[in-house]
């Protein structure tokens, strides 16, 4: 059975005391044992400097606390737990030869017996002081060994984000062979689709607004009444028409007498109301000017406007001219690059990266929605496009950057984890091929050389060999610790203690 020891946490009781205990029992097996919350057993730190011991002296290690905290970060750090302490482990704490737990559970010796007194033959008592001297001189050599002067320097080593860069070259046509190399395969994808896009216009015409409107007189010189239709048109010498509003009938000429005798005729009249076949200024005329009857109309009457004709108004419309569809198709243009991006960007697919240098966006036909001339405050386009664009498979990407991060490590380190950080990538060239850039980050964590470190320090005093430890790139923070007093270095390698800390 292991030899077991049991070592209580003491209410003032340090990591440093408590290690120094687990250093100094002679036991094989060793409980720590609380009862209460320990603040210092909370500390990651100090958990790993107790297992570190603990498998430096090739020693068991087991705590039994209360504290679940405790328990939950020993646990994953690999260390045992145990509920409680087993029947025959009890709380003391001895510096001195470790006994078997099984002695503690001897029979008692029933009273008034007594045991009988051993009688030890010649043979045997020699056999005993030589035991005797070997246990001796083994004890000594021990305390020789444990009480002489050491020193634990704890070494944390630097961490750091490694920046790193590397370029390589994609491609549609390549394979998947010389990924390593910086040679890798790309995946296109396709997407069409058409934008409208519509624009105000900035042409403009005259159109008539309102009908001119005014009064013609139709005269009559024939001996019968002549009845005129609502809708009769008169004009002018100039091709300007007005149609009646209301039907009228124009009386006859009459004659004149005087005494018998005829002296002169009067020709029928009558004044009607017309209106601009066409609205705006152009039925605006002078007086006079109407001087024409269209039909038949035009054998037995005659007409002419006495006043001018002021009513008919234009207006400013606006109008489809070839310089709007023109911008329109400019911005229809203009509006895909901007759709491209984000489009492409929604297109990309789980596991890989998007290279938008090497989009590709064809523009197909632009057909306005409104010919030339039409009146219309706004004109539209649609145009119909192809984008297609490159992904890369992050699978190869990382395969390869991580094949860099070994080659461009600074020396004395080491990567803490696998994973590395794609902060920038950039390509240039087509699908067929390109040529692309790769800016990446990755965690890297110092590589302690024990037999370096020692050299470099052995022999001189705390500070300078604190001072000597800074030099070293991959050493980061540095303590010192010894219950001797040191104020130097020891220069024999075997009362020094490297410690590093491990990391997750």
């Amino acid at each position: 059975m292991a030899r077991t020891e049991v070592i209580p946490v003491e209410k003032d009781e340090s990591i440093q005391g408590l290690i120094k205990k687990m250093r100094d029992s002679l036991s094989t097996r060793i409980i720590i044992f609380s009862d209460k919350r320990v603040a210092f057993l909370r500390n990651e730190i100090n958990l790993r400097l107790l297992k570190y011991y603990s498998e430096e002296e090739s020693k068991e290690l087991v705590l039994v606390v209360k504290d679940r905290a405790v328990r939950k970060l020993a646990r994953r750090l690999g260390i045992e737990v145990n509920d409680k302490l087993q029947p025959g482990e009890t709380a003391f704490y001895q510096n001195h030869l470790p006994i078997e737990l099984e002695d503690l559970a001897t029979e008692a010796v029933p009273a008034g017996e007594e045991e009988p007194m051993p009688v030890f033959s010649p043979a045997s008592g020699g056999r005993l002081a030589v035991a005797l001297v070997f246990t001796f001189f083994s004890l000594v050599a021990a305390a020789y060994f444990l009480l002489r002067p050491k020193i634990d320097i704890i070494i944390h080593p630097t961490t750091k984000e490694h920046i790193f860069s590397a370029q390589g070259t994609v491609g549609i046509g390549f394979g998947e062979r010389e990924v390593l190399k910086g040679v890798m395969p790309i995946k296109t994808i396709e997407k069409e689709d058409e934008l409208a896009v519509s624009i105000s216009t900035t042409g403009r015409k005259r159109v008539g607004y309102t009908a001119a409107k005014g009064t013609v007189i139709f005269i009559n010189s024939g001996t019968n009444q002549i009845i005129v239709p609502k809708g009769t048109v008169v004009s002018t010498k100039g091709g300007v028409s007005f149609a009646t509003t209301k039907p009228v009938v124009v009386p006859r000429k009459q004659t004149r007498y005087e005494m018998g005798v005829p002296t002169g005729e009067t020709y029928g009249q009558v004044e009607v109301e017309v209106e601009a076949l066409e609205k705006g200024t152009i039925g605006n005329v002078d007086k006079q000017t109407i001087t024409r009857i269209e039909g038949h109309l035009a054998n037995t009457l005659h007409v002419v406007n006495s006043r001018s004709f002021t009513t008919g108004e234009d207006r400013l419309v606006p109008v489809v001219e070839e310089e709007d569809i023109r911008r329109a198709e400019d911005e229809a243009k203009r509006q895909l690059a901007l759709r491209a991006e984000a489009e492409v960007r929604g297109m990309v697919e789980e596991g890989y990266i998007l290279l938008p240098e090497l989009t590709q966006t064809e523009v197909g036909m632009v057909r306005p929605e409104q010919p030339v001339g039409t009146e219309s405050s706004s004109v539209g386009v649609k145009l119909s496009y192809k984008i297609r664009t490159a992904l890369l498979s992050k699978n190869h990407l990382y395969k390869w950057l991580e094949h860099n991060l070994q080659q461009t490590l600074p020396a004395g380190f080491l990567p803490v984890t696998n994973e590395i950080a794609c902060r920038e990538i950039k390509s240039k060239g087509d699908l067929n091929q390109a040529e692309f850039s790769v800016v990446a980050m990755a965690k890297v964590r110092g590589k302690i050389d024990r037999q370096k470190v020692f050299q470099a320090i052995a022999g001189k005093p705390l500070p300078q060999a604190k001072e000597a430890l800074a030099t070293f790139p991959e050493v980061g923070l540095v303590e010192f610790s010894t219950n001797h007093g040191l104020e130097r270095i020891p220069r024999k390698l075997y009362q020094v203690r490297l410690i590093t800390p491990s990391e997750k």
